[in-house]
C-alpha cells in the first residue's frame, strides 16, 4: 500500500514526464497496430484510422492513467484553484474587500488566541517542564498568598514520595539593587539549595548554589543574577564572578549568570537575581521565628517523580500538609495546600485572565461573524450576476456538485489568501495588545512569550479553513440551484425570493452585531473615562512614589525622621502644591480595594445584632490626605498634625460605611471601636470607589499614620500633587528624598494617572479592541447593506424602467431604494438592541460610572447606525434614479 502510494506521489510529481512516456507508448502502439494493419492489405489512411479506433479515445486513456497511477483528487483541486485565481483575478475590487476583510477577522482573532497562548498554554522553556508543579497555600478567602512556613516546607519534603525533588521559592517583586551607576529595582527570588538543579538549569557562568549555603541563616550572601541583568546593568562584565553587589543593603557575593533566557519558573514575572532562602532575614524579610506562624515562603517548586500524575502529587501534598491546631494554634485548619502546573501563572490571576480572554475572544469572534455575514451576501450577489454563466456549463454537460466544489475552492482560496494575511496582521495587533501587559499598577515589569508557535498555526490553519465553510458553502450551494430555461434566456440577474430574504437575513444580522459591539464600544469608553478620571478624587498633577527604609532595616524613629524631612523638603521644591502620604503596605493610596482588614463596632453593642461588628479595610494616612487627592469630605475634618500617638484616638469613616451604622449617614463626634479600642469619628469622607452594577459602595476606614504606628514597618507610599507635568517632576523629586540617604529605596513612582490606568488595564484592553472592532463592523454592516441594495438595483433595472415610463418621479425611486434600506437597518437595529441588553451584562464588571442598559449610548449609537445606514443607501439609490427608462426596457 505504501509503495503504491509513492508511485502515485511520485507520478503526480513528474506528471509532464509521465504524460509524455503515455504518448510515446500510445504512438508506438498506433506504428504497431498500423503497420499490421498495412500487411493485412489495407490503404496507409485506413490502416492509421483503423489503428486509432482500436486504440480508443486518447483523452479517456489518460484520464484513467491518471486515476491509476497519480492522485485524480490534488490534480482536480489544482486545477480548480487555477480556475478560481483566474475568476478572482478578474474581480480585483470584490477579491481586495473580502481579503482585507478575512485578514482583518482572522488576525484579530489569532492575535487574541497568541495573549492565550502565552497566558495558559505554552510550556516552560525548561527540561521536562511537564513534570514541574507549584505548590500554594490558600488562605480562608480563597487567595493563594498564605504562604508557607519553613518547618512546613521541610515536612512536605520530608514526607512526600511523589516529587523527585521540592524547593521554597520566595518571589520579591522590589528588591533594591544599587550599582555603579545608581539604583534600580529588580525582581528576584529567594530559594532554597537544590532550585537550580531542580529546573535543571545551568549557569552559563560561575555555579549555583551549594548545599551548605542554604543551611544556616543569615550566613552565605551570594547571589546568581540573570543573563538579562549581567548585560543592562552590569554592562557584561567578565570580572563580575566574586566581586558584591548590594541589594536592599547588604552586598551578596555573585557566583553564576544564569544563562540566556532563564528568568523564573513562573509565567510573565521575570526574575533577575536570586539568593539562598536563609537569606531572607538578612535582606529584611524573615519573620524571624521560624515557627508555623511564620508565612515567608511563597510557593513550593517541585519535580514529579517518574510515572507519577499531579493528581497523586495533590492528593499526598493534601495529606502531608495539614494544618492542626498543634501546627498553627492561632487558625487551625484555614489553609488548603494546592498544586497548579509549574507553567501557570499566579493562580489569584489566573481567573481574571480566562475572564478577560472569553471577553475578548467574544468580541474579536463577534468581528469575525460580521465578516462571513458580509461575505456571504458579497457571495450571494456574485453568484446572481454569474447565473448565465453557470447555466451555461450545466447545460453542457457539468455536474451540480462540480458547480458547488468549484465555487467552494473559490470562497476556500479567498479564505486561505486572508487567513495568511491576517497571520501577518495579527503580528501588528499582537505587538499592541502586548503593552497592556507590559507593568503592572506598582510598576513591576511582566514578560510574556508571545512568539508564533506550532499551536498558533494550527489555530490559524482551522479558522481559516471554518471561516472559508461559513461564508462559502452556502452561497455556493444557492448559486447551483438553477432554472436553464429561465437563466439562459436572461441577461441581467434578478432577484429570487429565498436569495434576497437571505441577504436580507444576513444584511440584519451584520446590523444587528454591529449595534451590539457599538453599544459595547460606547459602554467601555464612557467606563474607560470614569475610571481614569477617578471617582472623588482627582488623579491629574499627582506624582506617586514608595519609599522602603524597612529594607534598610530602619528603625521606627529613623523611619520618622525620613518621612517628617522628605516631607518638609518636597514640600519646599516650587511646583508642589501639596505633599501626602501612608502605610505603604496597605496598598495603593487611592485603591478602595486595598488596605488591611480591621474589625469595627459601635461600643456595647450586642455580638449577635447586623450591625454589632464586622471586617472592613483600613488604612493608615497622613494629615492633608484628601486635601491632596481632592477627595471631599461629606463632615466634618481630616487629620491634622496635632493627631499624634499621645492625642486621644481619632478616625475618618467613608459615607457607604457611615450609613452602615448609622441611617443618617451623621457619625462625626461618635465613638467607633476599632480592634476593640474606641475611636472619635472625626470625618467622613466621599467613597472613591467607582459605581459599578456588580458591587455596592464598601465600607472603609482611614486611621491617622502616627497614631496607628506605622511607623514600625517602614514601608511608606507618597502623593505629591504638582502644578505642571507630574511625570517631568519624578526625577526631582526622588532627588530630594535621595538627598537626606542616597541608599533609601524608592520605586514604583509614576504619575497617579498612569498607576490607574495599570490598575484598570482590563477595562483599557477591552475598551481598545471593542473600539476597533465596533467600527470595522460598522463599516461591514455599511457595506453589506451598500451591496444588498446595488444588487436590488441591478436586478430590478426592468421594473424601475417601467416605473419611471409610467410616470414615476426621480425622487420616488430613491426614496423606494432608501425604504429598502431603512427597513432592513431598523430591523437589525431592534434586534441589535434587544441582544445588547441581554450580551452587555456580560461585561457589567468592567462597567463603572455607567449602565449597561445607558439610554444615552443606545440612542446615540441607533442614530450612527442610521446615518451610516442612509450613507450606504446613497448610492444605489442615485444610481436607480439615473436608470433611462428607453434604455432600461431596451436592454431587456
Amino acid at each position: 500500500m505504501s509503495r503504491r502510494l509513492a508511485a502515485r506521489i511520485r507520478n503526480f510529481v513528474t506528471n509532464r514526464r509521465g504524460d509524455t512516456r503515455l504518448r510515446e507508448e500510445m504512438e508506438a502502439h498506433l506504428a504497431m497496430q498500423t503497420e499490421e494493419n498495412l500487411r493485412a492489405g489495407m490503404s496507409p489512411e485506413g490502416a492509421r484510422r483503423q489503428a486509432r479506433l482500436q486504440l480508443g479515445s486518447t483523452e479517456s486513456i489518460r484520464e484513467q492513467y491518471h486515476a491509476e497511477e497519480g492522485l485524480p483528487f490534488v490534480e482536480r483541486l489544482v486545477q480548480d484553484t487555477r480556475f478560481a485565481w483566474r475568476i478572482l483575478r478578474k474581480s480585483p475590487a470584490f477579491t481586495l474587500l473580502a481579503v482585507f476583510t478575512l485578514a482583518v477577522g482572522i488576525g484579530a482573532n489569532t492575535a487574541i488566541f497568541s495573549l492565550i497562548d502565552a497566558l495558559f498554554l505554552k510550556p516552560l522553556p525548561l527540561p521536562h517542564a511537564e513534570q514541574l508543579v507549584r505548590i500554594y497555600a490558600r488562605g480562608p478567602t480563597g487567595h493563594y498568598g498564605a504562604g508557607f512556613s519553613m518547618p512546613e516546607f521541610e515536612n512536605l519534603r520530608e514526607h512526600t514520595a511523589s516529587f523527585s525533588a521540592l524547593a521554597a521559592e520566595d518571589r520579591i517583586a522590589q528588591l533594591d539593587l544599587v550599582t555603579s551607576d545608581g539604583s534600580a529595582e529588580v525582581s528576584g527570588a529567594f530559594v532554597s539549595g537544590n532550585y537550580f538543579d531542580l529546573v535543571g538549569v545551568e549557569p552559563r557562568l560561575g555555579r549555583s548554589f551549594l548545599p551548605a549555603e542554604d543551611a544556616v541563616p543569615n550566613r552565605n550572601a551570594v547571589a546568581v543574577i540573570s543573563d538579562d541583568l549581567w548585560r543592562v546593568a552590569l554592562h557584561s562584565d567578565p570580572a563580575v564572578l566574586g566581586r558584591p553587589i548590594q541589594i536592599n543593603g547588604v552586598k551578596f557575593i555573585v557566583i553564576g549568570i544564569a544563562p540566556p533566557g532563564f528568568r523564573g519558573d513562573l509565567v510573565g514575572s521575570p526574575e533577575e537575581v536570586w539568593m539562598p532562602a536563609m537569606m531572607l532575614g538578612k535582606a529584611g524579610y524573615a519573620c524571624g521565628d521560624g515557627s508555623y506562624n511564620c508565612s515567608l515562603i511563597d510557593a513550593i517548586v517541585g519535580r514529579l517523580a517518574p510515572g507519577i500524575l499531579a493528581a497523586r502529587g495533590q492528593a499526598e501534598v493534601s495529606s502531608a500538609v495539614a494544618w492542626s491546631a498543634a501546627d498553627w494554634p492561632e487558625r487551625p485548619s484555614r489553609r488548603q495546600a494546592v498544586l497548579f502546573p509549574a507553567g501557570a501563572a499566579w493562580p489569584d490571576s489566573q481567573a481574571d485572565d480566562r475572564g478577560q480572554m472569553h471577553l475578548l475572544m467574544a468580541i474579536t469572534g463577534s468581528l469575525l461573524l460580521v465578516a462571513c455575514a458580509n461575505l456571504a451576501g458579497l457571495l450571494l450577489a456574485r453568484g446572481a450576476g454569474r447565473k448565465t454563466e453557470l447555466a451555461v456549463r450545466l447545460a453542457i454537460g457539468a455536474r451540480r456538485s462540480r458547480i458547488v466544489r468549484q465555487l467552494f475552492t473559490e470562497s476556500m482560496l479567498l479564505s486561505a489568501v486572508g487567513g495568511a494575511l491576517g497571520v501577518l496582521v495579527s503580528f501588528a495587533i499582537k505587538n499592541l495588545l502586548s503593552r497592556f501587559y507590559e507593568f503592572d499598577s506598582e510598576g513591576f515589569h511582566h514578560l510574556y512569550n508571545l512568539s508564533f508557535d506550532w499551536r498558533v498555526l494550527l489555530y490559524a490553519v482551522a479558522l481559516t479553513f471554518i471561516t472559508g465553510v461559513f461564508f462559502g458553502m452556502i452561497p455556493a450551494l444557492r448559486a447551483s440551484r438553477l432554472d436553464l430555461a429561465t437563466d439562459l434566456k436572461q441577461g441581467t440577474p434578478t432577484a429570487r425570493p429565498a436569495a434576497s430574504g437571505l441577504r436580507h437575513a444576513l444584511v440584519i444580522g451584520q446590523v444587528a452585531l454591529s449595534m451590539v459591539l457599538v453599544i459595547s464600544t460606547g459602554l467601555l469608553v464612557r467606563s474607560s473615562i470614569a475610571v481614569q478620571r477617578g471617582t472623588n478624587f482627582d488623579p491629574a498633577h499627582v506624582v506617586v512614589l514608595r519609599m522602603r527604609p524597612e529594607l534598610l532595616k530602619y528603625t521606627p524613629q529613623q523611619v520618622q525622621s525620613l518621612v517628617v524631612q522628605s516631607v518638609r523638603r518636597i514640600s519646599g521644591y516650587p511646583l508642589v502644591q501639596s505633599v501626602a502620604f501612608m502605610q505603604g503596605g496597605e496598598g495603593l493610596l487611592w485603591n478602595w480595594q486595598n488596605g488591611r482588614d480591621a474589625q469595627v463596632s459601635l461600643p456595647g453593642a450586642e455580638t449577635n445584632l447586623p450591625h454589632a461588628g464586622f471586617s472592613v479595610l483600613k488604612q493608615d494616612i497622613s494629615a492633608n490626605f484628601f486635601h491632596t487627592l481632592h477627595t471631599p469630605l461629606l463632615q466634618g475634618r481630616e487629620f491634622n498634625n496635632g493627631d499624634r500617638a499621645y492625642s486621644p484616638r481619632v478616625a475618618i469613616v467613608n459615607g457607604a460605611l457611615a450609613l452602615r451604622f448609622w441611617r443618617d449617614g451623621k457619625g462625626v463626634g461618635r465613638t467607633l471601636m476599632v480592634n476593640g479600642l474606641p475611636y472619635q469619628v472625626v470625618g467622613i469622607a466621599a467613597n472613591l470607589q467607582p459605581g459599578n452594577a456588580l458591587q455596592r459602595p464598601e465600607p472603609h476606614l482611614y486611621l491617622s499614620y502616627w497614631q496607628s504606628g506605622a511607623t514600625r514597618e517602614g514601608d511608606v507610599r507618597l502623593a505629591i500633587r504638582v502644578a505642571g507635568d507630574p511625570a517631568s517632576s519624578i526625577g526631582a523629586i526622588r532627588r530630594v528624598i535621595q538627598s537626606i540617604d542616597p541608599a533609601v529605596p524608592i520605586g514604583e513612582d509614576m504619575p497617579m494617572s498612569e498607576q490607574i490606568g495599570l490598575e484598570y488595564m482590563p477595562v483599557l484592553l477591552a475598551r481598545s479592541v471593542m473600539s476597533w472592532c465596533g467600527l470595522l463592523a460598522l463599516c461591514l454592516g455599511a457595506i453589506g447593506l451598500y451591496s444588498v441594495l446595488a444588487f436590488a438595483v441591478r436586478s430590478r433595472t426592468r421594473e424601475i424602467g417601467i416605473r419611471m415610463a409610467l410616470g414615476a418621479r426621480r425622487e420616488d425611486v430613491m426614496r423606494m431604494i432608501v425604504r429598502q434600506g431603512v427597513r432592513l437597518t431598523l430591523a437589525g437595529v431592534s434586534l441589535g438592541v434587544a441582544a445588547a441588553v441581554v450580551l452587555t451584562r456580560l461585561e457589567a464588571s468592567l462597567l463603572y460610572g455607567v449602565r449597561a442598559t445607558d439610554p444615552v449610548i443606545y440612542g446615540g449609537v441607533a442614530v450612527l447606525l442610521f446615518v451610516c445606514a442612509l450613507a450606504a443607501c446613497f448610492l444605489p439609490a442615485r444610481r436607480a434614479a439615473r436608470i433611462n427608462p428607453m434604455e432600461a426596457l431596451r436592454s431587456e
